[in-house]
């Protein structure tokens, strides 16, 4: 049973974790006038194996309590939240996708449901209530009754409707966007329907605010998060084309999202960026120029991208009494490990630069 009191924030740290999501929301409201944020790659002592936490909700919800201790320490921008994390396949195999289990790893799809074009017609949105969906339920419940004061809860992975129609159509879904653009059209309406109504579920199971969510370390404005990994495999016009109207979709019925983009395709995330009601991405800063993306992208949209201190841009900041680029709403993820004390003294310093 989770000791409650073990984890319970002082009054000093209630209150700097309140200024923290002020200061959070006021990427959205001043963003000329924010501070960037940096979330240190501090880790804690208690890392249990994802077999371990898989099989027990009370360990799973130990490790996020546990991996907050050294932020803690450090004093870095990493928001308090907690996480059911069953993997990217929880839709997937609610449609009926087998479920794989690597080595100390988080669950993924196994195999694709949709064999055949025709099958497309037949496919269903699965019934909220189905095992899968039950056990997200299920632990998200146990979380929320055990999170102490001044902990959140942060979505259980929805992927994205291409991410989702990807895993249950399996690779056969890129000859669909050639050869059968109705059946690739049909699959994508259902499955963006099933991630719309398995993200508002577990929107109400947390008893989130409505309008922000904790995602990533970080506080964002809107309800959900799209993953776009799969677009890897197309460029920029098949996802305008095909892609892009059904993540408006789920966008408009959730009030509000973000998106993350690890592909490399060029000028996809200044068309992400046009979306109506899109509120951030994030992505892989090795793949795009920081700097052009900064520029590229209006200042409604918060950015949060890794950083290496090997890169220029790390370079670039810390050799720098003010803060070298135009002030936005942007958020860095160092990449890492490191020890508490280094990630004070390099938060200390990267901080004092955003200031100026």
């Amino acid at each position: 049973m989770i000791d409650k009191k073990a984890y319970a924030l002082s009054d000093v740290q209630l209150k700097r974790y309140e200024k923290l999501d002020a200061e959070y929301m006021q990427m959205y409201t001043d963003p000329d006038n924010c501070i960037p944020k940096f979330i240190m790659p501090v880790k804690g002592t208690f890392n249990p194996t994802w077999e371990e936490m898989l099989s027990d909700k009370e360990v799973m919800l130990k490790y996020h309590l546990e991996k907050h201790i050294p932020h803690m320490e450090v004093g870095d921008d990493c928001v308090l939240y907690a996480r059911v994390d069953f993997g990217t396949c929880v839709v997937a195999n609610a449609f009926g996708c087998d479920v794989f289990y690597p080595v100390n790893n988080l669950p993924c799809a196994k195999d694709h449901v949709v064999k055949t074009r025709e099958q497309i017609y037949s496919l269903e949105i699965p019934d909220i209530d189905s095992a899968p969906y039950r056990k997200v339920k299920e632990w998200t419940e146990y979380f929320v009754k055990n999170l102490p004061e001044g902990y959140h809860m942060m979505m259980s992975d929805i992927q994205g409707p291409f991410n989702n129609a990807h895993l249950v159509r399996g690779t056969d879904i890129f000859y669909d966007m050639y050869d059968d653009i109705e059946a690739f059209d049909k699959l994508m309406e259902v499955v963006t329907d099933a991630t719309i109504e398995y993200a508002k579920a577990q929107r109400q199971w947390m008893g989130t605010k409505e309008g922000w969510q904790y995602d990533w370390s970080a506080l964002w404005k809107g309800n959900a998060r799209i993953s776009n990994c799969s677009l890897h495999m197309i460029g920029r016009d098949l996802y305008i084309d095909h892609v892009m109207k059904h993540d408006i979709k789920l966008i408009e019925k959730m009030n509000g999202a973000r998106m993350h983009y690890c592909g490399t395709a060029k000028n996809v995330i200044e068309e992400m960026a046009k979306i109506p009601h899109i509120t951030g991405i994030d992505y892989d800063s090795l793949l795009h120029d920081i700097e052009e993306t900064m520029d590229n992208v209006p200042k409604d949209l918060t950015l949060l991208q890794s950083l290496s201190l090997s890169s220029d841009t790390a370079k670039k900041i810390l050799s720098s009494k003010t803060w070298p680029f135009k002030k936005r709403n942007v958020i860095f993820s160092l990449r890492g490990p490191m020890t508490v004390e280094e990630g004070k003294d390099l938060y200390r310093r990267f901080r004092k630069i955003a200031e100026n």
